[in-house]
């Protein structure tokens, strides 16, 4: 039997529509501020790999502070011109030592992101849909490794201090790259490996693990502002691990805070951007079509047409559209993107529609990633034609029934449907996708006892639940499956790009005797699911966050009303 599983994770489709022109022309002052902590305090959690001589951690941070003028606060904003999403594209950096603000727009999009000022800040984005939201785990560790190299916060006493666990990995004596290891502190997982060159002591380089693939930054022709002196480099890169790149290129630098104060860096509160609106007047019910796979499928209006059945899939991070439905409907296409699913990152391109309805629900203007979804779905009453993702969910209460034969969507703000009493469990999201914590029998009391993060996919389909390689390793869990010869195989096919582009995933299928949610209701009753039909990944996939040990898939989730309240962050599996 091979198993099917749709959705991606990792195409965040983050930042804003605010004005982005007018931060161009932000003027600032060289006024700079004293050093708020002591800086002779003890680093606690920088770490030195041996070496036979040569460098220490402590004096490769010190270069790297003079070089970057890194020793006192640092203020400033650098902005440009680049390539974002396959498009020409303005851009702009703000920072004021932890705290930054970036906003990058092209011809069809824009986006927002920051993390807001302290120890403990947060950080968030907002999409170009204008929909605000926090960050949290991969994507809040992944968004400040790179903004602060580019920053050079990560230089600053005050990170080495305070923010940052970091280990040198090479002194560069011998090959002239001097490689730091680092991640956040206080349960960061993400970990960033920054290159510099040992001659400059600047950054050429910052590799992070993000959604199972691994990033690379590059920063190239290193230079000073003619006015304040500030170092910068005049190129900088991106480039995704299976492809993409996006470049940012500075054309401006200016020294000092912006006019516009420290609130800047403060998530913004538009939560419920101008782009979704909901009819009162209409029924929540969304009429369901049944397939032969047990993936929930709904036929949405696009224009004013219905092109097809499309999967509900709370494992996209997105809206998505095959090549020949969006030919059909005539949708623009423009720019690229790369998909990251369970085998990969697959190539696509966007396609924006005029409006999309979905019950009571219409979205404007909705923007899709267009890629191929052949033999997800058996025997779909009618060609699959796309997938309704997080753009769907992200305002609103989906409740979705036993065996998924109903499906309903509220307004956020109608509250009507649910219980305060059920036993709602935290939603965290990562890449626009939901995770939930939960125990399970495993093979040793720890599993018993301390949660681990799933992903929950209501568009993977073939068993209950999917553990990835990496956890599959950490946990010991092949204990589970029995000798070699005798095991189970089976083959978990994802998404492919609009060329076609697509793997799969070898897994071992074993059983679990029980998975339990972590929280319980208002009577103290948890929720739990036994005899749990279980697969082991091996090899490459599924490894879609560094927190989450693998997927809570569709077969799992059909046996319970499943309540997504993603505007209050939380999930309920309620017995019907």
């Amino acid at each position: 039997m091979e198993t099917t599983r749709v959705g991606e994770c990792g195409v965040s489709l983050r930042r804003m529509n605010l004005s982005v022109a007018s931060r161009f022309s932000a003027t600032a002052t060289r006024n700079r501020c004293a050093r708020r902590r002591d800086p002779t305090r003890a680093r606690r959690s920088i770490r030195v790999r041996a070496s036979s001589v040569g460098l220490d951690l402590e004096s490769a941070l010190q270069r790297a502070r003079d070089a970057l003028d890194a020793n006192d606060s640092r203020s400033y904003t650098l902005w440009g011109r680049g390539q974002h999403l396959g498009l020409p594209a303005l851009w702009c950096l703000r920072t004021d030592d932890e705290a930054f603000v970036e906003e990058t727009m092209n011809a069809e999009l824009c986006y927002v992101s920051g993390r807001s000022r302290g120890r403990e800040g947060s950080c968030w984005e907002v999409d170009f849909s204008g929909y605000a939201q926090r960050l949290e785990l991969d994507d809040a560790e992944a968004a400040t490794l790179g903004a602060w190299t580019r920053s050079g916060f990560w230089a600053t006493r005050q990170c080495a201090n305070e923010m940052l666990e970091m280990e040198l990995l090479d002194d560069g004596r011998e090959g002239g790259v001097c490689k730091i290891e680092m991640r956040l502190r206080r349960g960061g997982r993400v970990r960033g490996e920054l290159e510099l060159d040992a001659s400059t002591w600047k950054p050429r380089r910052l590799r992070v693990a993000v959604c199972g693939d691994e990033d690379e930054w590059t920063f190239e022709d290193w230079t000073r502002d003619a006015t304040s002196g500030l170092p910068y480099p005049r190129t900088t890169r991106l480039r995704g691990a299976n492809g993409g790149i996006q470049e940012f290129i500075v054309t401006g630098a200016a020294v000092g805070r912006n006019k516009e104060g420290r609130g800047m860096f403060e998530k913004p509160t538009n939560e419920k951007p101008p782009t979704v609106n909901f009819d009162s007047s209409a029924a929540p019910d969304i009429p369901v079509l049944r397939a032969g796979s047990s993936h929930v499928l709904v036929e949405p209006m696009i224009d004013g047409e219905s092109v097809g059945s499309f999967i509900l899939d709370t494992g996209a991070s997105g809206l998505v559209i095959t090549p020949k439905a969006a030919q059909t409907l005539g949708l623009r296409a423009f720019g690229e993107v790369h998909v990251s699913g369970v085998s990969g990152r697959v190539p696509c391109q966007f396609r924006r529609g005029k409006d999309l309805k979905l019950g009571p629900l219409t979205l404007k203007k909705p923007v899709f990633m267009e890629m191929r979804l052949d033999g997800i779905v058996t025997k779909p009453p009618k060609p699959v034609a796309g997938i309704i993702g997080f753009d769907a969910f992200k305002s609103a209460i989906l409740i979705v029934s036993e065996e998924g034969r109903r499906v309903q969507i509220y307004d956020a703000d109608d509250k009507s449907a649910i219980d305060e009493s059920w036993a709602w469990q935290e939603l965290r999201l990562v890449s626009n996708v939901p995770h939930v914590a939960a125990t399970f029998s495993g093979v040793n009391d720890s599993q018993k006892l301390e949660p681990n993060i799933f992903m929950i996919d209501s568009g993977a389909g073939g068993a209950d639940v999917i553990f990835h390689a990496k956890a599959v390793k950490d946990l010991g869990l092949t204990e589970l499956l029995g000798p070699e010869g005798g095991r189970i195989s089976s083959r978990v096919r994802g998404v492919s790009g609009a060329d076609g582009a697509g793997s799969s995933t070898l897994t071992y299928r074993t059983t679990m005797d029980w998975l339990q949610l972590a929280s319980a209701d208002a009577n103290g009753t948890t929720v739990r699911f036994d005899e749990i039909d279980t697969l082991l990944a091996s090899g490459e996939g599924f490894s879609l966050s560094e927190h989450s040990c693998g997927m809570i898939c569709a077969t799992l989730l059909r046996k319970k009303r499943i309540v997504y309240d993603v505007p209050r962050r939380r999930i309920a599996f309620v017995d019907e």
